[in-house]
């Protein structure tokens, strides 16, 4: 009972799977999976079987998330703070939201590579191709793990990305997530980031705890400024130097807030 065991967990592995059950079935004290990042299906069975995630381990060449479960936990998954989007996508006919994968790194490279993307980037600094993988290799994982939603914006008629939203839910404890977004230049100017804003806006008041959204813009960004106005966010404050920008110097921040009352009073205006 006090015994504490240690699997290397592969979703794509029925083996593993059975493994895991036996041990599970014999108790032991302590019982540790290491999980790759990038093997979402493995993530989603220990959080079924009642693992908690502790953080991360470093082996040559390897990172692995490290999951847990003591003897006595509750069989029963914790709720996620980020749930899947039901269907897989969220859509209003103009733009389509689907979550950022491997597959989009090529597109991704060519939207944050552009300098004026980078210049309004935390921090204004070009991301490295190792970067870029990781992003879009790990992106859910960050999702199962509650700390943060990717998104690409598609327009709808074509198919082709346009752009990417998301979401960070960096204060769960007050339940304030924040929204940050890119387009590359043929869709700008379309509505397409107010419609985005305004779709992960919907499904994040319907299907988490958020109840705050914020979003920060440069002082001189006044397009962005338009897209959270035109998306229901009102102006909320005036940050002074709390960004880094290029060559050490500091940005001011202009602060939005969504607030869910406010896009429900806004929908019903509309009925």
């Amino acid at each position: 009972m006090d015994q504490d065991i240690s699997l290397l967990l592969r979703g794509d592995s029925p083996e593993d799977r059975a493994e895991l059950t036996r041990l599970l079935a014999s108790e032991p004290g302590r019982l540790e999976l290491l999980i790759a990042w990038e093997d979402p299906a493995a993530q989603r069975i220990a959080m079924a079987a009642g693992f908690t995630r502790e953080g991360a381990r470093r082996l040559p060449g390897r990172e692995f998330q490290v999951w847990s479960r003591l003897a006595g936990d509750p069989a029963e998954p914790a709720p996620r703070l980020l749930p899947d989007i039901p269907g897989g996508e969220l859509t209003d006919g103009v733009v389509t939201l689907r979550p950022l994968g491997e597959q989009d790194i090529a597109f991704y490279t060519e939207l944050h590579t552009l300098p004026e993307v980078v210049n309004t980037s935390v921090p204004p600094i070009p991301p490295t191709p190792e970067e870029i993988r990781r992003r879009c290799s790990r992106s859910e994982a960050q999702w199962l793990a509650g700390t943060r939603a990717d998104l690409v914006i598609l327009d709808s008629a074509t198919g082709a990305p346009a752009g990417e939203i998301a979401v960070y839910y960096q204060e769960p404890p007050t339940n304030q997530a924040m929204i940050g977004y890119s387009l590359l230049p043929p869709y700008r100017g379309r509505g397409f980031t107010t419609r985005a804003a305004q779709l992960v806006a919907l499904w994040a008041f319907a299907e988490t705890d958020i109840v705050r959204l914020i979003a920060g813009t440069a002082p001189d960004n006044v397009g962005s400024q338009r897209v959270l106005e035109r998306a229901g966010f009102r102006r909320e404050a005036y940050l002074s130097s709390r960004l880094p920008g290029p060559d050490g110097t500091r940005i001011d921040d202009i602060q939005y807030v969504l607030l869910a009352g406010d896009l429900l009073a806004q929908a019903s205006s509309k009925d």
